[in-house]
């Protein structure tokens, strides 16, 4: 008896490894990082649907057909916490089951958007339960005290409420999902960052920034030190290297600018750089923690995507500071392992030059926006 339920787990034990195996998951063959689905790689053709298409089936009934009829074998469809948790603790995946639906009735491959906390930077899709809480859900806050409506990436509460819904979802898609693999991965937040302020400034963050940097970061320093990306190298040397102290002690005092967006600066210039490592680190861990909760129920591919800085958005607050651009992309390995890509959204002039940018520390490429038109067309086929 002993000897047949030994066979009987190790037969069990074999065909769930096996089930894992199979899932959507992301490969390095050689140089290249490839996405696997059914145990075989899989070139996206993917398209994306506007930013509320997705919550109505009614609307998308028509649109189906015209998005087979142009190739796409896979479309990026947003996913809103609002939606799926409308009461606290009460969650109505009808919105996610009609997309999947659909999609297997089209042949047609899923990548989620989780838009929750943030949505280019603001918290437009956060439920009603949640903006009305000002107390126990707290916004992040300028240089003069006033909150502007962005939660806070510093606040425990915010992070855990945004992942128990993020874990909830990940539960129903392997409920659903876990077999057929409709959906390749997940999008975690959208475009995230702080606007209109380089960093929070909120008590809690205003605490945290004049305190000691995160032990996690220290050892993340002292053990990548001749590995970390170009902009941190730069900057963290030129201050000495140093691995204790408060952020402005081991990253330096920010060069600051103004806030006119005519353009008459170098954006390559890091202009209030510490403040946006402070902001990066504290993304790239709240994100960090929703993506890992989510995948202890099913381990997909997550990506985090960026609004990117450019010529008139050159520095933290002008574009979401903290976002997850390489800039900062030290404090998303450190802080937030689980998210597998740093995907820019490309829609300024200088693409060659953000791709090789965010082409650095591994990052797999993977650029979810860009351009349409002539211009898209040859951005992609430069990409190939």
């Amino acid at each position: 008896m002993n000897k047949k339920i030994l066979v009987l787990i190790t037969l069990l034990s074999f065909l769930g490894i096996n089930l894992q195996a199979q899932q959507p998951a992301l490969k390095k063959k050689g140089d290249a990082t490839q996405m696997y689905v059914d145990g075989k790689p899989m070139l996206m053709l993917a398209g994306e649907l506007g930013n509320s298409s997705s919550s109505s089936e009614a609307y998308l009934k028509d649109v189906w057909p015209g998005l087979k009829a142009l190739n796409y074998n896979t479309i990026l469809a947003a996913i809103t916490w609002e939606m799926i948790e409308p009461e606290e603790g009460v969650f109505d995946f009808s919105s996610v089951d009609h997309l999947i639906r659909s999609a297997r009735q089209y042949d047609l491959k899923l990548v989620l958007l989780w838009f929750a906390s943030w949505k280019n930077a603001a918290s437009t899709y956060i439920p009603l339960w949640v903006k009305k809480d000002y107390q126990r859900f707290p916004r992040a806050e300028d240089a003069s005290g006033k909150p502007v409506e962005i939660l806070s990436a510093v606040s425990e509460e915010n992070m855990k409420a945004d992942a128990r819904a993020f874990r909830s979802l990940m539960k129903h898609i392997a409920q659903v999902d876990g077999t057929e693999h409709t959906v390749l991965m997940m999008q975690i937040e959208n475009e995230p960052g702080i606007l209109n302020t380089p960093r929070d400034y909120s008590p809690e963050a205003e605490a945290l920034f004049n305190g000691p940097i995160p032990e996690d970061l220290v050892q993340y320093l002292k053990k990548n030190k001749n590995n970390l990306s170009r902009d941190l190298a730069k900057i963290w040397s030129a201050n000495g290297s140093k691995t204790k102290g408060t952020w402005e002690e081991v990253f330096g005092k920010s060069k600051i600018g103004g806030w006119s967006h005519t353009g008459e600066f170098d954006w390559h210039d890091m202009y209030y750089y510490t403040e946006e490592l402070f902001m990066g680190y504290y993304y790239a861990r709240y994100m960090g923690y929703v993506a890992a909760e989510g995948k202890k129920e099913y381990d997909i591919p997550m990506y985090a995507n960026a609004w990117l800085k450019g010529p008139d958005y050159g520095w933290s607050g002008m574009h979401p500071g903290g976002g997850p651009l390489p800039s900062v992309m030290d404090m998303y390995r450190c802080a937030g392992p689980a998210i597998d890509i740093l995907s820019p959204d490309i829609y300024v002039p200088h693409f060659t030059e953000i791709v090789e940018w965010y082409d650095q520390l591994g990052n797999p490429l993977f650029i979810p926006e860009t351009r349409g038109g002539e211009l898209g067309v040859s951005r992609l086929l430069w990409c190939l």
